[in-house]
């Protein structure tokens, strides 16, 4: 009997390792594509409380040091919340800091898609919604192709904000940056078996380069000191 369970036990093994190994659900050209090669500088999780923390780190960063290099997070895919240290669930995902003066920048409001967290509630588009829905308006940003006059007309030059106040607890936001990848990935998927055909691991060097410069990801937090307008938008 002991003999049968170790037998067992031994054909269980791989299954389990091979389990935890992929626990990212990525092979490295999708990984590759969350972070830029001046994105350097790893932002200090473990120190950092709210989103003012992460704002002030910020400002004291590349406002004040001017520090050259960009930050980055990891993010751990299994436990779907930012990390201080890498692991084999980890990815690196770029993050764009925010301005260092406060100016009115003309830009293109369709190339923004614009997450809203006020409490429990979050509103995308002037629709309120729940966050696992999150990854569906992220496709919809990077693949309406023109259809939906609210969003891109494609995935260059994308980016995602996620506002919310200052005082919000950054654990609190782990779920949105989460969904944000989830559907970025998603997004360049289901692009990579539109124009070639391929999954993205199937990609020809040349291919992977077009795709890499079509969808970079934008990834910046905002702040706001009153309550989100929260309406129904048709």
């Amino acid at each position: 009997m002991k003999l049968q369970i170790t037998i067992i036990s031994l054909f269980l093994l791989p299954i389990i390792v091979l389990s935890s190994c992929n626990s990212k659900n990525m092979n490295e050209r999708e990984e590759n594509l969350f972070i830029q090669d001046y994105q350097l500088l790893k932002i200090p999780i473990e120190k950092l409380e709210n989103l003012n923390d992460l704002l002030i780190y910020f400002d004291s960063t590349y406002c004040i040091k001017q520090i050259e290099e960009w930050p980055f997070a990891y993010l751990d895919m299994k436990l779907k919340k930012l990390v201080s240290e890498e692991n084999r669930n980890t990815i690196k995902i770029g993050i764009e800091p925010n301005p260092c003066e406060d100016r009115t920048i003309n830009f293109d409001r369709t190339m923004i898609l614009e997450i809203i967290k006020d409490g429990h509630n979050t509103q995308i588009e002037n629709v309120i919604t729940e966050v696992d829905s999150i990854p569906s308006f992220v496709k919809k940003q990077f693949l309406s192709f023109g259809e939906d006059p609210n969003y891109a007309i494609g995935g260059l030059g994308n980016g995602v904000w996620i506002c919310t106040k200052k005082a919000d607890k950054l654990e609190n936001i782990n779920e949105y940056i989460y969904n944000v990848v989830i559907g970025f990935i998603e997004s360049v998927r289901k692009y990579s078996q539109l124009a070639y055909n391929k999954e993205i691991d199937e990609l020809s060097k040349e291919e992977y380069e077009e795709i890499k410069k079509e969808f970079v990801f934008h990834l910046s937090f905002k702040y706001t000191d009153k309550n989100p307008k929260l309406s129904v938008g048709f």
